[in-house]
């Protein structure tokens, strides 16, 4: 209460005052002074210096530290980091070319990142079977100087696209780097994609639209450069169907009577090849040619320009056609008969006069001593026959439509005439041909004659000869002779093969062994390749390639083995049978035929033995 309150209640009549306040504490030297805490204050100690309250502001210590740190290393990041999108790569050029034009590609770069590129290499993928000015290969390495921060840099690339008409080419880059301070490397990739709008090259076949099947013909091929560009180290090459006989050309061709070489075609010119040849082909069929014009550098040859024409096989005034032993395609085996049957007739509206038919032989292995014919003449200098009006009277006239048929036979010789080693790989070929002293006039401009020619391949002859001795030089034997009920005997079986006319493959001789024949595991030559089965008793004898003449001019292909018997009571008075029936088989390289040759079972009476007589094959007690 304040001094002046206190003075106005003393003296106020009625005032009251309230408990007297105790007098202060006095002080007494040496007393310690009572502590005295307040509720909150202890509150606040307690929480402060509680575990769980140092717990909670250790971790929130931490926390921070993470989180400055944090914060640090992103700053750090983000001076240091590499972006490989900001590496600007691409390709600019001509999106639509002439074939063969000579276009520039430019390969521009760029560094926009925070780091200089180092160890710069450009990888440049050309378009196929275009022709590059400055390397030699299609994919070019190019390594370049360091790019800088902001830096920017272009590398030119001409190169001459070749390609076909409406085709797209793709060319592509590769960027390889090292961003300094750093140890990875980087790729970054562009592409570009460039259409030929057009071929300034052409080529056209002059050929007649239809042929007769043998006739001899001319034909041409055009080709034009329609471009304001020259063209270098040209080639035309042409290919040409099945049937077609070359005959020859103007120019020359360089190399198998197809490829001409051009060299330098100038703008503006034009050039032709003229070709002469026969034409094969049954009645109806398409006959097509086609050519390639193109650029032939460091051996390749990279077509520019392309074309295809046909003709067709037409039906000939005269027609003709031939058959042995009732086919068209036949092989024959030696000693054989052929039968050739001629079929002839005028295919026209128009009676032609005075037709004269031929039949040409051509083969050393034809035995012409059996020729046998009818109605006709035969001169053995040309070993042909022919007939015309004067020994066949319907020759005379052939009325429209009209025909007939015309018939000999000849045999193949056998043995066939191997005196050498290049007697193999025997044919026989005829040709028969129809056509007349005087083609109507309303003819005269087409070919009226008819040809056929049919050729016979002649099989080679696979021989096995299965012979068994006792008495043998290779394999020495012993036991009794005659053989002995209960006593054992050996014996030598041979295998031989002798083949003719053509090589052989995958030959081979099979055969299996009875029950009662035991085998004894001795062969010679002992590098043979023959194999028992001692499970089913199966002999096999793999031979492999048997060239031709073995046999006649080669030595026989054989092969020595060694079988035994013991006869028992079941055997007395009998032969006993060695082998049983053997069977050699191989494919001839030349007729593709599969070739087999059989020979009877072996027994004791070894006729092939001179030693031994007949009744020395027969079981005694």
């Amino acid at each position: 209460m304040a001094l002046e309150e206190l003075k106005k209640k003393i003296y106020k009549p009625g005032a009251q005052f309230g408990e007297r306040v105790e007098p202060p504490e006095i002080f007494r030297p040496g007393r310690q002074p009572e502590k005295k805490t307040s509720s909150e204050w202890s509150e606040l100690e307690k929480r402060v210096l509680s575990p769980k309250r140092k717990k909670y502001w250790l971790i929130s210590g931490l926390a921070g530290l993470v989180f400055l740190a944090v914060i640090g290393w992103l700053f750090w990041q983000g001076l240091t980091s590499f972006d490989k999108n900001k590496v600007v790569l691409e390709i600019k050029g001509a999106e639509r070319v002439i074939s063969g034009e000579e276009v520039t590609y430019s390969v521009r770069y760029r560094n926009q990142t925070r780091l200089d590129l180092t160890q710069v290499k450009l990888i440049f993928y050309y378009p196929e079977q275009s022709i590059p000015l400055q390397t030699e290969d299609l994919v070019q390495t190019i390594n370049l100087p360091d790019l800088t921060v902001g830096q920017e840099n272009q590398v030119d690339l001409p190169v001459r696209v070749i390609g076909l008409q409406n085709e797209e080419k793709e060319v592509r880059a590769e960027l390889n780097y090292q961003p300094s301070g750093l140890s990875s490397v980087f790729t970054n990739q562009a592409d570009f994609l460039t259409k030929i709008i057009s071929v300034p090259l052409v080529l056209d076949f002059d050929l007649p639209n239809r042929l007769v099947s043998g006739q001899l013909f001319n034909f041409s091929l055009k080709y034009l450069n329609q471009g304001e560009v020259p063209f270098k180290d040209l080639q035309a090459r042409i290919d040409y169907p099945s049937g077609f006989t070359f005959q020859s050309a103007e120019p020359q061709p360089l190399e198998e009577d197809r490829i001409w070489p051009i060299s330098d075609l100038m703008a503006g010119q034009e050039g032709k090849i003229f070709i002469q040849g026969h034409i094969q082909g049954e009645e109806g069929q398409a006959k097509s040619f086609k050519a390639e014009l193109g650029i032939f550098k460091e051996e390749k040859f990279t077509p520019i320009a392309e074309t295809a024409n046909a003709l067709e096989i037409s039906l000939s005034p005269l027609s003709i056609g031939q058959t042995i032993n009732g086919e068209t395609d036949c092989i024959v085996q030696a000693g054989e008969m052929m039968d050739y049957l001629i079929d002839y007739q005028n295919t026209t509206d128009i009676g032609i006069k005075e037709v004269v038919i031929t039949s040409k032989l051509e083969g050393s292995a034809l035995d012409l001593t059996s020729l046998n014919f009818k109605n006709g003449s035969f001169d053995g200098a040309s070993q042909t026959i022919t007939w015309r009006m004067s020994n066949l009277p319907a020759l005379e006239f052939l009325g429209p439509r009209q025909g007939g048929q015309l018939t000999f036979s000849v045999k193949v010789k056998d043995p066939l005439p191997i005196n050498n080693y290049t007697d193999k790989k025997f044919k026989i070929i005829n040709t028969v041909e129809i056509d007349s002293n005087q083609p109507p006039l309303s003819l005269k401009d087409i070919q009226i004659a008819g040809k056929s020619q049919l050729i016979s391949k002649v099989a080679s002859r696979l021989t096995l000869q299965a012979k068994g001795y006792y008495y043998d030089d290779l394999i020495p034997n012993q036991g009794p002779i005659p053989p002995k009920v209960g006593q054992t005997t050996t014996y030598t079986i041979k295998w031989r093969l002798i083949n003719t006319a053509n090589d052989l493959e995958q030959v081979k001789v099979e055969a299996s062994l009875p029950p009662h024949v035991q085998w004894r595991n001795k062969v010679v030559p002992s590098q043979a390749d023959l194999n028992y089965n001692s499970q089913t008793g199966r002999l096999t004898w793999q031979t492999g390639d048997l060239p031709a003449a073995t046999g006649v001019l080669l030595p026989v292909k054989e092969v020595a083995f060694q079988v035994a018997i013991t006869p028992g009571l079941a055997h007395l008075g009998d032969f006993v049978e060695l082998i049983g029936q053997s069977k050699a088989t191989g494919r001839d390289n030349f007729t593709d035929l599969e070739l087999e040759s059989v020979n009877s079972a072996v027994d004791t009476e070894l006729p092939d033995d001179p030693g031994i007589s007949r009744k020395d094959g027969l079981v005694i007690e």
